[in-house]
Formats: C-alpha cells, sequence, structure tokens
C-alpha cells in the first residue's frame, strides 16, 4: 500500500497523471479561467455597464483591451457592453492566456484571490 502512494505521488509530481489526462485537464482549465472571471466580474459591474468612463461591460475592458482580444466582437457589435456574458469572458480568457494573466484587473485578482 506504501509503495502504491509513493508511486502515485511520484506520477503526479512528474506529471505523468496530468499528461495522461491532457484532455480533462484542458477543460478544467477553462472551467477554473471562467469561474475566476465571474468571481472578477461581480466586483467589476454590470455585463452591460458603459458608465462614461472608458470601461465597458462586466469586466471593465477599455478599447485597447477590446481591440487587442476582442476585435472582431468589437468591429461587428460595438463595446463589451453589447457583448454576451460568454462573449466577454472567453476574450478575457483569450487575453489571460495571452499571456496578461489577471493583470488587467489588479484590484479585483486580489479579492478573488487569483
Amino acid at each position: 500500500m506504501i509503495a502504491l502512494l509513493a508511486a502515485v505521488l511520484v506520477a503526479v509530481s512528474a506529471g505523468g497523471i496530468a499528461s495522461a489526462n491532457s484532455g480533462t485537464a484542458s477543460a478544467n482549465s477553462k472551467s477554473w479561467l471562467w469561474n475566476a472571471f465571474m468571481c472578477i466580474h461581480r466586483y467589476e459591474g454590470a455585463w452591460n455597464a458603459n458608465t462614461g468612463n472608458g470601461y465597458y461591460g462586466g469586466l471593465q475592458m477599455d478599447w485597447s483591451f477590446m481591440s487587442a482580444y476582442g476585435g472582431w466582437y468589437l468591429r461587428h457589435y460595438g463595446t463589451a457592453d453589447r457583448w454576451s456574458p460568454a462573449t466577454q469572458i472567453n476574450v478575457a480568457i483569450r487575453a489571460y492566456r495571452s499571456g496578461r494573466g489577471f493583470s488587467p484587473w489588479p484590484t479585483t485578482r486580489h479579492y478573488c484571490g487569483l
């Protein structure tokens, strides 16, 4: 039993289990990110927020952010306050995966423990 536990610990620390289930890990990663951005949204504002401060939508995206990560949506639908919540989150995930992480939300990321 101890040998089995040791083997599992070695496999986990070496990444063996994660690589064997890479499809599941990817799906869980998106779910985790989705939940993280839902938390950020709770502190940022309504999905249709357009208060005149230069930030739009439920994740308070500025023009350069929308242009860089949601350019197609910006051209076809206008600013993020006109996008669906799912679109706003998917654009935020695109920014996150590009290397921006949660840096566009410096205060709320801390509220969410990110």
